[in-house]
């Protein structure tokens, strides 16, 4: 049986698909899962190592406003739509994570009879999974608030955010097992173990506008005793290692990243809120203010259960970091030692895994 996943743009549609994918090939090897995304950025990237096959699309996000450029629009959608028709043949399923591949896909799908599973990785769904819901797909969320935001979801299955294994195993690990992985990964890091570390990240890409003002604190964490790990982005500028303060191009081991720190800066994207309430830690979340304000909601779902403090662009800055750092730790360090259930389900890949073995099972297409 063969599985087409569709997801494109960001991590937060990317990875939750490599999850399930990964899953589904553990389970049952007589499963393929192929990839329809694009053939540039984290697209590439992330499916490099994967062992997946990618089957590159022409990139054709709908114009969100009048430009000249929009006028090309018409002509990449056809050609995207041809793209995705040859690769999806003789496909049995289709699961669409959001992204400027998928509403192609889901017409696609539709015209070729083929049923499609979509899961909604952020709070409020965006429009390439809203028209397959219009389409009729079967749909689950990550988040139990979406249907809050969108009524017309309130149907869709709640499954939760597939994650890397990494983060599923992390999120089960004991106090002992955390307390041990912090001293370990101070270690490494050149920090101290009994004092704070905050890690900051601004996404897969890093944040330019976060890393300014990170720069720009330091002498006043520096002076507080803080100390901070900060993935600046594989393209940003790399600032010098100081004693407090080791910069990192990106985070290759998250899960134990975020389990050593007291608390994260970061983004709002779905996939970073996810594992901040799979992990149970704690975060201070700076929204993207893109799309359709899902970064700001997507935080929210965690401030809503003491698990973040939520800050605008226009907050964040060095004066406030510089009254708030003490007390952000001290907040960090009273939840993460009550807290440590998750918040959020650990067994997504799973769930979302048995729907589309479900789907499966009934003989693909219709």
């Amino acid at each position: 049986m063969r599985v087409a996943l569709a997801a494109a743009g960001t991590a937060g549609h990317i990875e939750p698909a490599l999850a399930l994918a990964r899953w589904l090939k553990g389970d049952d090897s007589t499963i393929q899962c192929d990839f329809i995304g694009t053939s540039a950025g984290l697209d590439s990237s992330l499916m490099q190592s994967s062992g997946f096959t990618l089957h590159p699309v022409t990139k054709a996000p709908f114009p969100r406003r009048p430009s000249l450029s929009a006028l090309a629009w018409p002509f990449k959608f056809v050609s995207a739509v041809s793209q995705i028709s040859r690769a999806l043949k003789d496909c049995d399923l289709v699961v669409g994570f959001g992204g400027y591949v998928c509403a192609p896909t889901y017409l696609v799908a539709r015209a070729k009879k083929i049923p499609v599973v979509i899961h909604e990785a952020n709070a409020k769904p965006g429009m390439a999974n809203n028209l397959g819901r219009q389409l009729g797909a079967h749909l689950t969320v990550a988040f139990e608030s979406t249907a809050l935001h969108d009524g017309k979801w309130n149907k869709a299955e709640v499954v939760g955010m597939p994650l890397r294994d990494s983060m599923v195993k992390s999120a089960q690990l004991t106090s002992s097992e955390r307390a041990q992985i912090r001293i370990e990964k101070a270690n490494d890091w050149g920090f101290d173990p009994k004092r704070p570390i905050v890690v900051i990240f601004g996404g897969s890409q890093g944040s330019q506008a976060i890393n300014r003002v990170i720069d720009e604190i330091l002498p006043h964490t520096a002076r507080i005793g803080i100390q901070i790990l900060h993935a600046v982005g594989a393209g940003n500028n790399f600032p010098a290692r100081s004693e407090n303060y080791l910069p990192l191009h990106y985070i290759a081991d998250m899960a134990q990243t975020l389990i050593a720190a007291d608390f994260s800066i970061t983004r709002g994207g779905a996939v970073t809120c996810a594992e901040i309430g799979v992990l149970a830690t704690f975060g201070v979340i700076v929204p993207l203010g893109i799309g359709n304000g899902e970064q700001a909601i997507n935080a929210q779902e965690l401030s809503d259960r003491g698990a973040a403090i939520v800050l605008t662009q226009g907050d964040f800055t060095a004066r406030h970091l510089s009254e708030n750092f003490i007390s952000y730790v001290k907040q960090a360090q009273e939840y993460r030692a009550t807290t440590h259930a998750p918040l959020f389900p650990i067994d997504a890949q799973s769930q979302l895994g048995a729907i589309v073995k479900s789907h499966l099972s009934m003989g693909g297409k219709r």
